[in-house]
């Protein structure tokens, strides 16, 4: 089912599959600035992932000494979420687990996702609740895509810019498309810009740390542009089909990485996992603004 809010210069619409956006538009004129999910390329629109993010090796992985297979971004993107609280305004939706759910992932949780319009911008909250009597181990990511062109030129006319220069790191892709367990400088132009071509992606993401963790996607036809904010997340993964032409590009703030080529990853002790004690929850909000 599809939920929509809207204000005086936003409007969204949400999927309570996966709860993942379906639209956001400008208003008045109802410009579409997220991708619709086009077959040719990605079906896809903006994936919700948890408890795990990207591929773990095999598609397995351990905990307390018992083998469990986990689908690509987890398990959130897949599910049906209920809507839990709605206003004119903010839309939340919430995910437990299930029998299906625990044969893959061995703990009880809440999950909740809450849109936000705040004038031209989106915030978007993801809250996880840990009802169990022992630590709730997760990680969280977003992955939104933009039309791209959304204002006026060609994707070529596209760039994303860091608002500030720092010594970004690249954190590798093997040829299967693990990650390599090798990191390297990422560069940019002037120290801040990536210009956009769609043979970035023919090796499939570029996945970035110690960014600034805040991101434009601008172009050199007009003014229009989105900034994208996500202070709580350690990566962002850059994205779009690979070895397409595809016309869009996915912006993907990440709390951990996916797994390493030929390694099976243990819960417990996969870098960058949140353990969340019993009783407690956990909070964080990003999101993004459209300047027209």
């Amino acid at each position: 089912m599809i939920y929509t809010i809207e204000n005086k210069v936003m409007k969204i619409a949400v999927d309570t599959s996966g709860a993942q956006l379906a639209s956001v538009q400008t208003k008045p004129d109802e410009k579409e600035y997220l991708w619709q999910g086009d077959p040719a390329y990605w079906t896809g629109r903006a994936y919700n992932l948890f408890p795990t993010i990207g591929r773990m090796y095999k598609n397995t992985y351990t905990y307390r000494g018992k083998s469990y297979s986990l689908l690509p971004h987890g398990i959130a993107r897949y599910r049906v979420f209920q809507l839990a609280d709605r206003t004119a305004t903010k839309l939340r939706f919430r995910l437990t687990e299930d029998e299906d759910s625990l044969q893959s992932y061995p703990f009880r949780f809440c999950f909740d996702i809450v849109y936000e319009l705040v004038g031209t911008r989106l915030n978007i909250a993801y809250e996880v609740t840990n009802p169990n009597e022992e630590d709730l181990i997760f990680t969280l990511g977003g992955h939104p895509g933009f039309n791209i062109p959304f204002g006026g030129g060609t994707f070529e006319n596209y760039y994303l810019e860091f608002p500030e220069r720092t010594q970004v790191t690249w954190h590798t892709l093997s040829k299967n498309k693990f990650m390599s367990g090798k990191t390297q400088p990422f560069a940019l132009k002037d120290g801040v810009r990536l210009p956009l071509e769609h043979s970035l992606f023919d090796n499939d993401a570029i996945i970035l740390g110690n960014t600034c963790r805040r991101i434009l996607i601008k172009n050199t036809a007009d003014s229009r542009q989105i900034a994208l904010d996500y202070p709580e997340f350690k990566y962002l993964g850059i994205w779009h089909a690979p070895q397409t032409d595809a016309p869009y590009i996915c912006l993907e703030p990440w709390s951990a990485l996916p797994a390493t080529e030929g390694i099976t990853d243990d819960l417990e002790t996969k870098k960058d996992m949140t353990h969340l004690a019993p009783g407690k929850t956990f909070r964080n909000v990003w999101g993004f603004e459209i300047s027209e």
